[in-house]
């Protein structure tokens, strides 16, 4: 793969002669190490013999996450391995592999995506952006926790992926802020505080001096490839962009948890659990308040540690400066000069930030369409099928006299996005006093909220077909039985203390969830496990909530859930940069998910070390593992 640098390119033209420098984006070893993969999995799935079908899943899975961890060939490419191997291999026909590249899911995705296209053509996640920071801009570690606990939060009532996908823009538009008050803050001598702000709490004379940005109100300034603004950043902002980034599918992923609606691992527990055990005497009764009264707690912890390993590693400095605040704060010493200094640069930098937001105006017309469609949109998810009543679309199943939910999450935020395609760009009641056209601004009355123009300009194809990829992993673990085979390797847990039970079990959860879908895995590992607590003697429900709620706890691999799959829209983002910081999230969730079943959800749930009753039933249990 071959790419031409703007700055090459103006180069050779201006001097007329010579050839484009052109720079190669993948070394030669890369190249020859992604052809030696390839090559080795045609061969061995070839070779192999017919009966072998977990080997040969193995071997596809193996070499499609040798080429993701490498980036040895784009992501993108890489996710079309699948679709190669498996029918090559005899293990799924060619159009049953396609299938799982464009499912609900990935519609869901890609009207997503369509709504946060619109956003940002009328710069509403600007906005959002410049309050954010305003609030939040006090520094870095506190930026990377407002933007966790923002995603967190939403995404326990709204899809993982959903919510990341709206998030993503909003931090985009932070990082392009930040920078460009940077760069001017370096212009003018203000990072480096060769001028104080006066002691009055007004701005330097020079304020009126500071760039105008997108979206406001003057004129709209050429998109600059951020790619390569990235790479003309310093390393530490580099660094700490990287950890902002990161911190929306982290928190996305963590929310999930909390609630029974939150992520779909949840249904597929509180489905196989009911159906098997629901009629019986005695059992405990898993609704929506029951769950978040544990789950809530378990996921906050999460989240909390989840801030803790970010900011230490991507902004350390700032993290231990807020502690060393609150010290001196309680004991009435001076900070040090050097944190003083970087608190008059991070409050000119609010104080920019506000002076930007008071800069937008009033909303505008289509600021404020979005704005309601969003709210709608937010509504429509959360009243679909809420736990304890009848949502809309249960009363739509009941018209249609289906058994199954016709209208998903994919169908509401299609329905909402195609609407973009219709709306005026302008109010056509001008005059009001909310919705008045932008000053210095012609409107164009035949333009729409969203054009078929910015669909393909602002869509990450590349994600679809990545996210793609990992569905087809999922399905073709499944049908080679390869899912199963590891599920029953847990056979040789029996006889071991409890605790360690649950802590190989989520281990081995979040390892299988980061190469299969968290769905399927557990859909294959709800009967596993059911089956496991007999053999082992243990309640069913501590085995089943500990592989349940570790199926979320997926932070390595882009393929592993739909919101590490947009992260990579940040093309500064690479898969070594996930798994290095994944590692460390998986470790210590896992360990907070073993404590918190094994304590305070035991007590919730009524899990003690006897085996229950109501689990004793044979004809509700599969063959034991003995």
């Amino acid at each position: 793969m071959i790419k031409i640098h703007p700055s090459s390119m103006s180069q050779a033209s201006d001097e007329g002669d010579g050839p484009l420098e052109v720079r190669t984006v993948f070394p030669q070893w890369r190249s020859v190490f992604a052809t030696l993969v390839i090559v080795l999995g045609i061969i061995l799935v070839v070779a192999l013999p017919q009966q072998s079908h977990e080997a040969k899943a193995a071997v596809i899975i193996l070499a499609t996450a040798l080429l993701w961890v490498t980036e040895a060939m784009p992501l993108m490419v890489s996710a079309l391995l699948p679709a190669i191997l498996f029918p090559l291999s005899g293990l799924l026909t060619m159009k049953a592999v396609c299938k799982e590249y464009f499912n609900d899911i990935s519609m869901l995705m890609l009207a997503t995506f369509l709504m946060a296209a619109s956003v940002e053509e009328c710069n509403l996640h600007r906005r959002i952006a410049l309050k954010i920071l305003s609030v939040l801009g006090r520094g870095e570690a506190l930026l990377i926790l407002g933007a966790m606990l923002t995603t967190w939060k939403l995404s326990m009532f709204m899809s993982n992926t959903a919510t990341c996908a709206m998030m993503l823009p909003i931090i985009g538009a932070i990082i392009d802020s930040l920078r460009k008050i940077q760069k001017e803050g370096e212009r003018q001598g203000i990072i480096a505080l060769k001028i104080k702000v006066k002691h009055d709490g007004n701005l330097p004379p020079h304020q009126d001096d500071l760039p105008d940005y997108p979206g406001n109100d003057g004129d709209q300034e050429e998109e600059e490839d951020t790619e390569y603004a990235f790479k003309n950043d310093s390393p530490d902002f580099q660094w700490f962009c990287k950890g902002l980034i990161l911190s929306i599918p982290y928190g996305a992923s963590i929310g999930g948890i909390a609630t029974l609606t939150g992520t779909p691992p949840n249904f597929v527990f509180k489905g196989y659990f009911d159906k098997t055990y629901g009629t019986r005497p005695g059992v405990p009764i898993v609704d929506y308040g029951r769950w978040m009264s544990f789950a809530y707690l378990l996921s906050l912890i999460v989240v909390v540690i989840g801030w803790h390993v970010l900011v230490l590693m991507y902004a350390r400095r700032s993290y231990f400066a807020l502690f060393l605040r609150l010290i001196r704060r309680i004991t009435g010493k001076p900070l040090p000069p050097d944190i003083q200094e970087e608190d008059k640069k991070w409050s000119y930098i609010n104080k920019t930030i506000r002076i930007q937001y008071d800069k937008l105006g009033s909303f505008r017309f289509p600021e404020v369409v979005l704005l309601i469609e969003i709210i709608g949109l937010v509504l429509l998810w959360l009243f679909k099928n809420p736990s304890g009543m009848k949502g809309w679309a249960d009363v739509h199943r009941d018209m249609m006299g289906g058994d199954s939910i016709y209208l998903t999450d994919a169908w509401i935020v299609l329905l909402v996005s195609l609407s973009l395609f219709i709306i005026p760009n302008d109010n056509p009641f001008l005059g009001s006093r909310i919705c008045k056209p932008p000053p210095g601004r012609k409107l164009q009355r035949s333009a729409k909220l969203l054009s078929l123009s910015a669909v393909v300009r602002k869509t990450p194809w590349d994600v679809i077909f990545l996210l793609g990829g990992g569905y087809a992993i999922a399905y073709g673990c499944e049908k080679s039985g390869l899912s199963k085979a590891l599920a029953d390797s847990f056979s040789f847990l029996e006889g071991q203390n409890r605790v360690v039970i649950a802590l190989v079990i989520s281990l081995l959860v979040a390892c299988l969830t980061e190469v299969a879908s968290n769905t399927a895995s557990t859909t294959l590992l709800m009967p596993v496990l059911s089956s496991m607590s007999e053999g082992l003697k243990l309640n069913p429900l501590y085995l089943m909530v500990t592989g349940t709620v570790s199926a979320s706890l997926a932070f390595c691999l882009p393929s592993a859930t739909g919101p590490n799959a947009l992260v990579f829209t940040f093309k500064q983002i690479k898969v070594l940069d996930m798994v290095r910081t994944g590692v460390f999230m998986n470790l210590l969730s896992v360990l907070v998910v073993v404590m918190g079943v094994s304590t305070w959800t035991s007590a919730i749930l009524d899990i003690t070390d006897v085996y229950p009753d109501w689990a004793k039933d044979p004809s509700t249990l599969n063959t034991t593992l003995g």
